[in-house]
């Protein structure tokens, strides 16, 4: 991508300003409920702003995606979610608000037990891990600007770091705030300026393939279910749960959320927009790439630094959201055992260390975003699912024991079907045995499992 003295200047300008607005905090000295939780006093606009810019981490896979097989994309990474979401909102966000637990694994481990809560913390780290992010924007950094992606990748990680070490979860909120304008902006300017430049929904009919054009593109149903499974990522992932438990009330918490689903729906239409521009202006290009292939045409100088900013802040955002949702699981569920007389922010950052070097080790391990994305969301979704909504709805004390039997049940089975499935790859995809997604082998294990034991999942009150 070329890219004018004037468009890196404006690169320049938001890397400084991201720094000043994260490191607002750094000369003053935060407490504990400061730096981890905002004080519990989120406003509905900085709940909003901050919760909606934490989903868009994979931007270039959104492009990808879209490019590849067309508006199937939004049924598998829009319409699904939206219902969850939904759900999500009206029957969840207010319970955890005022459940008192800052992480899943708290939750579990008050309505279930430890060794729940353990495992619970476990899985939700890894399902919290920034590497795939860490990796996108790695690659990005990388055909920008030239470094080598493992330098990308270190730098962009560091840069996302910085300020959560200072300012903490107050530092994440400030920073989404900048961030989420300029999404918005970004990709708001590149669907004008690609009208102005090809036309209307004419030029997209006319150099489309057809498919790309219906809900289902090439896509089988069971893949289109699967990614749609995904969508109940959200109801165990602790960034929603840490968002809902420092929203200044419970009305907040759900009013956040319903609000959320408007713009997210309103930015996915803008991801898909413009990817099927991308696809239908230059159908040989890198996929992965479309939206810098299309914003590199159809954007004039410093419009187009204005879009690359948009792109590095909306994976920044999603990085350092996660980056602190791991570390403070590390510090609470973990450290804060062995370390009592330590306080969580200076665990916090020991956890922002380990989270580092972990991700690192994440992507050397699978490298693919796609990859890691689909392992720790199949695993961590199809083992958590059951016993968090039964921890969350259930009034009645739930056998800590069953309850880790289905985890740990749920996340082998999903895990070594995964494995199995990729070690017998075919042109670059995992061929599953019977052609059976592992998430559907992962929630049907942990379904059996409690209906078997489904006498002896609930304990009986001890009367007194």
């Amino acid at each position: 991508m070329e890219l004018h003295l004037l468009d890196q200047l404006i690169i320049g300008v938001y890397i400084v300003g991201l720094f000043i607005l994260g490191l607002k905090f750094s000369k003053k000295s935060l407490d504990e409920d400061n730096y981890l939780l905002a004080a519990r006093k989120l406003t509905l606009p900085a709940f909003v702003m901050t919760l909606v810019t934490t989903w868009y981490g994979l931007i270039l896979g959104v492009g990808e995606f879209v490019f590849g097989y067309g508006v199937v994309a939004w049924v598998t990474n829009g319409l699904f979610w939206y219902f969850i979401y939904l759900f999500f909102a009206l029957f969840m966000s207010k319970k955890i608000h005022d459940s008192g637990h800052t992480t899943l694994a708290d939750q579990l481990r008050s309505k279930i037990g430890n060794k729940s809560g353990m495992l619970g913390g476990i899985i939700t780290y890894i399902m919290t891990t920034p590497a795939p992010y860490v990796l996108s924007l790695g690659v990005l950094i990388n055909v920008l600007f030239g470094v080598s992606l493992l330098w990308s990748m270190v730098i962009g990680f560091v840069v996302s770091a910085l300020y959560i070490w200072y300012g903490g979860f107050r530092a994440v909120v400030r920073t989404d705030i900048l961030q989420f304008i300029l999404m918005f902006v970004g990709f708001g300017m590149l669907i004008s300026y690609s009208i102005a430049e090809f036309g209307g929904f004419g030029f997209l009919k006319a150099n489309l393939p057809a498919t790309h054009l219906t809900f289902t593109g090439e896509l089988p149903i069971q893949t289109i279910v699967v990614w749609g499974l995904l969508a109940c990522w959200t109801l165990v992932d602790p960034n929603f749960y840490a968002r809902c438990f420092a929203a200044k009330d419970g009305n907040t918490a759900k009013k956040g959320v319903l609000w959320s689903l408007v713009f997210w729906f309103i930015f996915d239409m803008a991801t898909l927009l413009t990817g099927l521009y991308a696809r239908a202006a230059f159908p040989e290009s890198d996929a992965l790439f479309s939206y810098l292939t299309l914003s590199n045409t159809v954007l004039p100088v410093i419009v187009k630094g204005i879009f690359v900013v948009t792109l590095l802040s909306i994976i920044m955002s999603t990085i350092d959201s996660f980056l602190f949702s791991s570390s403070t699981i590390i510090a609470k569920d973990f450290l804060k055992k062995k370390f009592n007389n330590v306080s969580l922010k200076k665990l916090t950052r020991v956890g922002i260390i380990i989270t580092l070097i972990l991700s690192l080790i994440f992507v050397w391990f699978f490298q693919s975003i796609i990859g890691i994305i689909y392992a720790v969301g199949t695993v961590g979704v199809s083992s958590l699912l059951l016993p968090t909504l039964l921890s969350i709805f259930s009034k009645r004390k739930l056998s800590d024991n069953l309850i880790t039997i289905s985890m740990v049940a749920s996340a082998l089975t999903s895990g070594v079907w995964l494995a199995e499935g990729w070690m017998k790859q075919e042109y670059g995809w995992p061929v599953y045995r019977w052609n059976i997604e592992p998430m559907y082998i992962g929630i049907a294990t942990s379904v059996i499992v409690l209906i078997l034991m489904w006498r002896w999942l609930f304990k009986k009150e001890v009367e007194l």
